[in-house]
């Protein structure tokens, strides 16, 4: 999948007999075209409106979304981390423009993240230090930011499962990481769900948690509440698969 060159979409910001589309209006377009999972039809409209409007905090961080988004459904591994890498560009930029954003300091954290499932063991561990730094700067600025806790608790359940050896390596040659737990995992992501409960992809990552926990109960009737809810997001029916197939693990189990 290729994202559609920058340069070809605009044409003088206009559409129909000349009448000029404003950045509202692009803006607008860009948020419906999310909303239907359209990362590339999204990305014309709010790269157009950053023609218009560039230092706009909001439609950079946008631009960065649709670009990680796309990169979520790419099977290209190449193509995949060109993507990533052109959206951590405006998620940059995007906290360079707002400091104050939490959604545009969370979307570096969960760059780092794709960037780590692409990367060897010394790199992945230098980037979970980048996505825990970043997703710790998302709460400071927005404490009832559900994602933020979505992020940070999936961080506590995957480093918590590092080995001896991988905690040397850490130690030796990268200063250490934060300490991980599944206790704060389980509660970061409790947050996320009391925050957001229709958020089907909470539910999930807080059933594997419990899952990691040892709570299997719990475990299944987060799994089985994710079932229930809709898919409203581009990254929400593979967490409905993954809840499927655990559920029937465990039911066969």
């Amino acid at each position: 999948m290729r994202c559609l060159a920058v340069g070809s979409l605009f044409w003088g910001a206009t559409i129909g007999l000349g009448s000029v589309v404003s950045t509202d209006q692009l803006v607008k377009e860009g948020l419906k075209a999310e909303q239907d999972m359209q990362p590339l039809v999204a990305l014309e409209s709010f790269s157009a409106a950053a023609k218009l409007r560039p230092e706009d905090a909001f439609i950079q961080q946008k631009i960065a979304q649709q670009l990680s988004d796309a990169a979520f459904v790419e099977t290209d591994p190449d193509e995949r981390m060109r993507l990533a890498k052109e959206a951590m560009l405006y998620a940059r930029r995007a906290v360079k423009l707002d400091p104050q954003s939490a959604v545009a300091r969370l979307s570096i954290a969960v760059l780092y993240g794709k960037f780590a499932v692409e990367g060897n063991a010394r790199t992945r561990l230098e980037y979970a230090r980048q996505i825990h730094e970043n997703a710790e700067q998302a709460l400071v600025i927005d404490p009832q930011y559900a994602w933020g806790y979505h992020v940070l608790g999936k961080w506590h359940v995957e480093l918590s499962q590092l080995g001896f050896g991988a905690r040397a390596i850490v130690n030796l040659f990268l200063g250490g990481l934060p300490k991980a737990s599944v206790a704060q995992g389980v509660q970061s992501l409790e947050k996320a769900v009391e925050l957001e409960p229709d958020a089907l992809s909470h539910w999930v990552e807080l059933g594997f948690a419990y899952q990691r926990a040892e709570r299997m109960d719990e475990a299944v009737g987060a799994w089985e509440k994710a079932l229930q809810l809709p898919a409203l997001k581009i990254y929400d029916e593979p967490a409905k698969q993954r809840a499927t197939a655990a559920l029937v693990e465990q039911r066969q189990g």
